[in-house]
C-alpha cells in the first residue's frame, strides 16, 4: 500500500469537487442572465483555494470589491498561480469529472458553461480549514463573475 503524503490528503479531488461546485453555485447566483463559468475560470479556482495565504486573507475579505482589496493589500497573495494553474490542471479536471459524476455540475452543450444542480452546499462546520475554504470558493465565484475574463487574467498574471 503506498503511503499518502500531506500533498495527496490535503489536496484531493473530492474536496476539490466540493470547492469547484461552491464555486460554480456563487458564479451562477451572481449572473443576472444566470450564466455557469467556462472551463478557463475553474482551472484558476483550485491554485488559489488549495494556497492557505490566499483563503486566509480573502476569508475576511467584503463580497464588494474584495478582490481588489486583496490584491492592493497584499501583492504577493497571486504570485505564482501561472505554475501552480499548470502542475495542478489534472487535479482540477478530475475534480470537475467527480462533480458531474455525482450529479452536482451539468455542462450546458451549447455554451460549455458548467452550470449547478444544486445551489445548496454542505457546511463543513467541524473542520474550520474546509469552512474557509467554501467561504473563500463562494467569495471567488462572487468576484470571477463580476470581473471581465481578460481583465481577471491580467491581474493574477495568467495566460491561457
Amino acid at each position: 500500500m503506498e503511503k499518502l503524503n500531506e500533498f495527496d490528503i490535503v489536496q484531493n479531488a473530492a474536496l476539490g469537487s466540493i470547492l469547484i461546485c461552491s464555486f460554480v453555485s456563487e458564479f451562477y447566483k451572481t449572473q443576472d442572465e444566470k450564466r455557469g463559468p467556462t472551463l478557463p475560470y475553474l482551472m484558476l479556482v483550485l491554485p488559489l483555494l488549495f494556497n492557505q495565504h490566499f483563503v486566509n486573507s480573502v476569508y475576511s475579505k467584503q463580497r464588494k470589491g474584495g478582490l481588489y482589496n486583496a490584491l492592493n493589500e497584499d501583492r504577493v497573495l497571486f504570485a505564482g498561480v501561472q505554475g501552480r494553474m499548470e502542475s495542478m490542471s489534472k487535479l482540477t479536471l478530475r475534480s470537475i469529472h467527480i462533480g458531474m459524476a455525482a450529479k452536482i455540475l451539468l455542462v450546458d452543450k451549447n455554451t460549455f458553461e458548467l452550470i449547478p444542480i444544486r445551489s445548496k452546499i454542505p457546511d463543513f462546520k467541524e473542520n474550520e480549514n474546509i469552512k474557509r475554504m467554501l467561504v473563500a470558493s463562494k467569495r471567488l465565484g462572487y468576484w470571477f463573475s463580476t470581473i471581465d475574463f481578460n481583465q481577471l487574467c491580467a491581474l493574477l498574471k495568467v495566460r491561457f
